[in-house]
């Protein structure tokens, strides 16, 4: 199991984003991107990543689950 973000639920902002400083794999990253509509978007990497569960109930738009 895996972390996945629904982009369409994240604001991108990565001053809020608690899950970003609590991943205890620093899985989830703020990548700048001009072809999304915000100009950014948060990403995890997929190898990096445990499937503990962690930042679910850290994100501020419940827009990660763990499948």
């Amino acid at each position: 199991m895996k972390a996945y973000i629904d982009k369409q639920k994240c604001s991108s902002e990565p001053r809020i984003c608690k899950p970003i400083a609590e991943c205890p794999e620093k899985a989830i990253s703020w990548i700048e991107d001009d072809e999304e509509p915000l100009g950014s978007r948060m990403e995890i990497d997929e190898e990096k990543c445990t499937g503990c569960g962690i930042c679910v109930p850290l994100c501020c738009g419940d827009c990660i689950e763990v499948k």
